[in-house]
Order: structure tokens, then sequence, then C-alpha cells
């Protein structure tokens, strides 16, 4: 079973193969199933609407099945019955990203042709790849239209390809904390993520599966993660300055896991949990796709980007977003305005971090008003 699968993921398997945008030498790659892992909730006669997870979310954006449970979910202050997406009003879907290890095929997926695990072998995955998996899966599902998509960070850009790929298909689209491609900042800091997998021992060229996989490593990478997901500002209001002393960690030549700052403890209690909840094959293709992303490479310039949009746009972008900095989103905003296309721009003024459309106060407070607003508008 995938690693990062939920319990209550169902799984399309399509039995013919599956065609990846980047070629191989010359040659088209593929492997010869495709499965799709993603949940739904809501009455399918109801207007659909698509939620993109990020990088290392699953299919399970709402707690409906266990109500007030905020561990069951990642999204349950968005997702759900009187939520902004209205589980009552909406036949919301989630659906696993191409390349992950959350039920959808990646890294980690037996390859029918060996008996064996892909690892390194599963073809390089683009956000076109993740976004053609995820329009198979609705045209299996009978889904005629989108009434809109959205998804946070890595999720915007899946919402902003859907708007550029399938323009016909969609209504609406919202990226919030996101952007139309990767900066410097993220490419260098998603770097040295894998870099911290590749170089543990067990790690073996990606060939770990079977035996124990590169956890001190993949445990080191999500740190690094974690140090971009909140402001400075956010740290300090976070953490304590309490200072053990030096010695302590150390007491009768032993290392105890203790650490000398509540920051330091904090990284490692997030951390250890994610090496057996997450693929570190799947955490590696992931981050290459994410830093591989920029719209404005592939088709010229960012204003030819969006020519073909023809959804309302919604960017969602916070002040104190140090991953995702206001910028970037104002860029996409532009670009919808040079070519004369519908987009409403939303400044939400918080100083949490990159994490703050997941922190419930900042959804119902500052997030969902303008949010529902675009959702109902005509």
């Amino acid at each position: 079973m995938p690693l990062n699968k939920h319990p209550q993921c169902k799984l399309w398997r399509f039995e013919e193969p599956f065609v990846f945008e980047t070629p191989y030498l010359g040659k088209p790659e593929t492997i010869p199933v495709l499965e799709v892992g993603y949940e739904t909730w809501g009455n399918p006669r109801h207007p659909a609407v698509l939620v993109c997870h990020a990088l290392s979310m699953n299919t399970h954006a709402t707690d409906l099945e266990f109500p007030g449970d905020e561990t069951k979910s990642w999204w349950f202050s968005m997702v759900g019955p009187g939520r902004p997406i209205d589980t009552n009003r909406y036949h919301v879907i989630c659906i696993n990203m191409l390349g992950g290890c959350g039920g959808t095929s990646g890294p980690a997926s037996i390859n029918p042709d060996t008996g064996e695990p892909y690892g390194l072998h599963f073809p390089i995955v683009t956000l076109a790849d993740m976004v053609k998996s995820q329009k198979l899966l609705l045209d299996a599902l009978g889904v005629k239209r989108l009434h809109a998509v959205i998804g946070g960070s890595m999720g915007g850009f899946q919402a902003l390809v859907w708007a550029i790929q399938y323009p016909d298909f969609v209504d609406r689209v919202i990226a919030v904390g996101s952007s139309a491609y990767s900066n410097q900042f993220m490419i260098m800091t998603n770097r040295v993520q894998i870099d911290a997998i590749q170089r543990d021992p067990v790690w073996n060229s990606g060939h770990y599966h079977g035996g124990r996989q590169p956890e001190a490593g993949l445990a080191i990478a999500r740190m690094i993660g974690f140090t971009t997901f909140i402001s400075p500002l956010m740290m300090e209001k976070k953490f304590t300055k309490y200072h053990q002393s030096l010695r302590e960690p150390y007491i009768d030549g032993q290392f105890h896991q203790q650490y000398f700052h509540e920051a330091e403890n904090y990284l490692h209690r997030v951390a250890d949990p994610f090496t057996g909840a997450f693929d570190a094959n799947s955490m590696i293709y992931l981050l290459q796709t994410w830093n591989h992303f920029d719209l404005a490479v592939k088709y010229g310039s960012l204003a030819k980007a969006v020519e073909p949009v023809r959804a309302r746009m919604m960017v969602i972008a916070a002040k104190g977003d140090n991953l995702f900095p206001p910028y970037l989103s104002e860029e996409i905003a532009k670009a919808m305005q040079v070519n004369g296309k519908p987009v409403w721009y939303e400044l939400i003024d918080d100083d949490y971090g990159h994490d703050y459309f997941l922190i419930p106060e900042i959804v119902q407070e500052k997030i969902a008003p303008p949010l529902v607003e675009f959702l109902e508008r005509d």
C-alpha cells in the first residue's frame, strides 16, 4: 500500500499505457497501468469542485468521517458542510498527485512488467502530467465540467495548469499561496532537501525498497521544508527563548533526544513521523517537478501562458508568506490583466507564513469571505 494513502482513498485503475510529457532519449515515456487515488464528498449532481493538494498532503481534504478531529484531514477548515467549500452545495473531489505515494502511481508503485517498485525508473513527472491524470479520472467519474479548481502552494500550480490545459472544462480557478513558476529560493531549498535524501547511505540510488528507506535523509529534508513554512516573525512568536545548558543533551557521554531550543525540538517532532508516512523517492520526484515548473519558460512568457484561459481566476497571497511572497501572485494577476481576462487578487494581511491557508482562524476570518463570494458570483 502506498505510504501516504488514506484509508478512505479510492483507487481507479486505467488498464492502458499512460504517456508522459517528457520523452527519454527521444522516445515517449509510458507506464503500462495508471492508478489514480481520490476521494469525493457531496452530491455528484451538484457543481463539481476539484481540490488540489500541496506537496506532502493526500486525498483526505476534509474530516467528514471523523467530525471535530483535526488530525484526520488537512483542510478541514476549508472543506465540509457549511464551510467555504461547502459539501452540501458542491460535489468535492480531491485527487492524489501523480508521482506521489498516496494512491496515485509513483516511484513506490509496482511495475507490472517487473513485479518490483519502479524506483527511479518511474518517468519524469510534470504538472501537465499530473493534471492529465486528474482529467482522466474526472472523465471516468462522469464529471462534465468543474465549477472551480482550487489549490494551495503546489496545488495552486495544478489549478493554473488546469485553466491553461483544459480551458473549456473549468469555470473558476483559485490559486492560494502559489505562483506561475519556481523562484530561486524555492529551487535552492528544494535542492537541499533532495540532496539530504540522496546522500543518505540507505538511499542506494533509489533502490531501497524491500528494506529500510532513507529515514535520516528524509527527516532532514522535511525539517528544511518546515523552516520555510512559517515566517521568521512567527517563529519568534511560536517558540520560547528557553535555553538548556550546552552540556545537558550529552549527559554521561550519550546524546539524548532533547535539544537546546524549543524550535529544534519542534522540527524533530514534526519531521520524524513523516519518515514512516511518505516515500523518499516520491519526495524527490515531487520536489523536482516543483523546481522545473515555469509557465513563462514553457509558453514563452507568462502573458502567453494564460492566453487560453477562459475561467475566472482568483489569486490569494499573504504578506508574511516568505516561500511564495505576494509578488508571485501579483505577476499572475498582471498577466491575466494584460490579456483582458477577469482576475481577483486578494492580499491577506497576515504574518503567519506560507502555511497560512491551513490555519483555521485565518481561513475563517480572512480567506473565506472573499473566496465564498468568488465561488457564488454569477
